[in-house]
């Protein structure tokens, strides 16, 4: 039996329900006595959460594409990459092309301009508001 599993079986007897098969438990079950219900409750607490395993940057970057998403979105950015938006921007390439470029959001650009220090709070604002 996986932690899941325990975790759910015991959220359901103390939440006053037979957790195979959904019924209320009767009111004289030991399961409603406040001290068991609370007793449950904390052993719940009790239990070291289940950590996800962290996906790798090709798997994150397939779940974007299924997610309609450019293929880089949410992924931390390069030093190189970071120095060439920059670059790009300065030689007054389009936000757009910068973002297609890199598989990036336009919002993605600008914040990363802007956390740069190249353009400047107001200018940020103009172009978040342009590319939503």
């Amino acid at each position: 039996m996986n932690q899941e599993n325990v975790i759910s079986i015991l959220e359901g007897l103390a939440n006053g329900l037979n957790p195979v098969t959904g019924e209320i438990l009767p009111s004289n079950s030991p399961y409603n006595e406040p001290e068991v219900i609370r007793a449950l409750f904390q052993a719940i607490n009790l239990i070291p959460k289940a950590r996800k395993p962290k996906k790798t940057i090709q798997q994150k970057q397939q779940e974007n594409i299924e997610k309609g998403l450019p293929q880089n979105y949410g992924l931390p950015w390069e030093e190189a990459d970071v120095q060439k938006v920059v670059s790009m921007y300065q030689s007054e390439i389009s936000i757009p092309n910068i973002a297609n470029e890199f598989s990036r959001k336009p919002g993605s650009i600008v914040s990363l301009l802007k956390r740069h220090g190249v353009i400047t709070e107001e200018v940020s604002i103009v172009l978040s508001t342009a590319f939503k």
